[in-house]
């Protein structure tokens, strides 16, 4: 059975929504049990470099996710991140549902393929294929710069078509579906001069008019050179042999009256514009060996959902630079997508996908990741984004309202750890977060001889959690006998004996 295959539930009539009240693990320190349904509200770790977060919270997280049979994504920021996961699923007894995909295990996973032959409801689809290419290219945007730029509105919708009709092209003319054929077709494309020269040089080929036969022979020969020395006119040839559609005839005319007809400066931004995203699959790296061809069944996201595998993205920003970014970013925007298309109610035995991302601010990608988080509860998707601060999110979100929309996205992660944290702005939103409480204070008035005269009482709101304390949690390391602290927050949950809004958690980290 192939692993797009999904098992029917023998027993219809079980709601598997009932399973998200089991209970995932409890937080120590607090006498409060977290569930799967709080998992797959997502969480949100922050805390500064040092503060224990990962080897705090981060790692309890996982280990109970790990031992309750979860399949998961892991991406990977750091060097030592891979081997730190493996350690964890050898302590889990879960080795064998591990799948390192890394340059050198042999793994590849080519996106478009993928997309092209994945199953489910838009399998195949042109626009979903030339979709992953433009969302790729507007997070290597948002990385590179900041922010998507809103006035390059009519540039994206170009090179979106451009890369639409070019995918489409190779589908109708049955063309592997890759990186290169991509570039050869964009990149041999004819000017509207060239349409008339190749419309022309055609008509005489196969014209059944009284012509001279050794101008129709030169004709034959001189579209046979064409087709010979242009990927483009090869694919137009194969295509003129094909029955008509509307959807043919729709790509033909793009090409023939439409693209070929802009003026020069407009035809070569827009190319530029596409083979800019397409040139690093084509220099040697992992981008060429891993993302440009062949299709790993093992890398499938599917695979992680039926057979519950633990698929870890190793392509560390520290090692790989700015290529482990786009890298890991092509397996996220396929993880993603395939995560919303699941459908629990036809799964045998469903339990939640885990997506943990260290490092979160090399990878977030605001537009998508919104919308993900969103419906990750109905696609049981426990996400966890662990992070250092707000700050880091913000540079990501542009000049626009980018506090709003950090605080936007981030609030959508229910469940959250703070661990100690210099950052004033998260310090502050965490204690504006959990709120405040009435609170008396005794004011004293004392006589000459600095002896009590009277004592009054009054009420004021003061902070639950000031703003400071966060500075103050311990940092794991022998010097705090290896314990982390974090102050953790969930609206709707009451927290320990006192039954309030949060508490103060203790992780070990041995």
């Amino acid at each position: 059975m192939g692993i797009f295959d999904k098992l029917i539930s023998s027993d219809s009539s079980n709601d598997p929504n009932k399973k998200l009240d089991k209970v995932l693990y409890e937080v120590p320190g607090t006498n409060t049990d977290i569930t799967w349904a709080d998992a797959v509200e997502g969480t949100l770790i922050l805390g500064a470099t040092g503060s224990g977060k990962s080897s705090g919270p981060a790692r309890h997280i996982a280990m109970a996710m790990l031992k309750q049979g979860f399949g998961f994504c892991v991406l990977c920021a750091k060097k030592d991140e891979k081997q730190r996961w493996i350690k964890y699923a050898e302590k889990a007894g879960r080795t064998e549902d591990v799948i390192l995909f890394d340059k050198d295990n042999g793994l590849q996973f080519n996106f478009l393929s993928y997309e092209m032959s994945r199953s489910g409801a838009g399998a195949g689809d042109v626009f979903n294929a030339s979709n992953m290419l433009v969302n790729l290219n507007e997070q290597i945007r948002i990385l590179q710069s900041g922010s998507a730029q809103s006035d390059e509105k009519f540039w994206d919708n170009s090179l979106r078509r451009l890369i639409s009709r070019t995918i489409s092209l190779l589908k109708f003319s049955n063309q592997d579906i890759n990186i290169y054929n991509i570039r050869k077709v964009i990149a041999d494309s004819l000017t509207s001069e060239d349409i008339k020269l190749y419309s022309h040089i055609k008509s005489q080929a196969s014209s059944q008019k009284n012509i001279p036969e050794q101008q129709k022979k030169e004709a034959q020969e001189n579209l046979a050179a064409m087709v010979d020395g242009n990927y483009f006119v090869e694919l137009l040839e194969i295509c003129d042999t094909l029955p008509s559609t509307e959807n043919l005839a729709t790509t033909l005319q793009y090409w023939k009256n439409e693209f070929a007809t802009l003026s020069e400066k407009t035809r070569s931004i827009i190319i530029e514009s596409a083979l800019g995203i397409i040139e690093p699959f084509l220099v040697d790296g992992i981008l060429k060996n891993q993302f440009s061809k062949g299709l790993s069944a093992d890398l499938m996201p599917e695979n992680i959902i039926k057979n519950k595998k633990i698929v870890i993205v190793d392509f560390s920003v520290k090692e790989f630079g700015f290529s482990g970014i786009i890298a890991t970013a092509i397996y996220k925007i396929a993880f993603q997508s395939a995560m919303e298309r699941r459908d629990i109610s036809i799964e045998k035995d469903p339990k939640p996908v885990a997506f943990f991302v260290d490092e979160y601010q090399n990878f977030c990608y605001p537009a998508m990741d919104s919308l993900f988080q969103a419906t990750a509860r109905s696609s049981w998707i426990a996400t966890v984004y662990i992070t250092q601060n707000l700050n880091g999110i913000i540079q990501v979100m542009g000049s626009s309202n980018a506090m709003a929309r950090t605080k936007s996205l981030l609030s959508n992660m229910n469940l959250k750890y703070f661990a100690s944290n210099s950052d004033y702005d998260t310090n502050r939103w965490a204690s504006d977060m959990i709120g405040e409480h009435w609170t008396n204070t005794d004011s004293f008035n004392y006589d000459e001889n600095a002896k009590i005269k009277n004592k009054t009482q009054r009420s004021e709101r003061r902070r639950k959690v000031e703003i400071d304390d966060f500075t103050t949690l311990k940092t794991g390391r022998a010097a705090n006998k290896f314990i982390v602290e974090a102050v953790v927050f969930k609206a709707g949950k009451l927290w320990g004996e006192h039954n309030d809004n949060y508490a103060l958690a203790s992780f070990k980290q041995k």
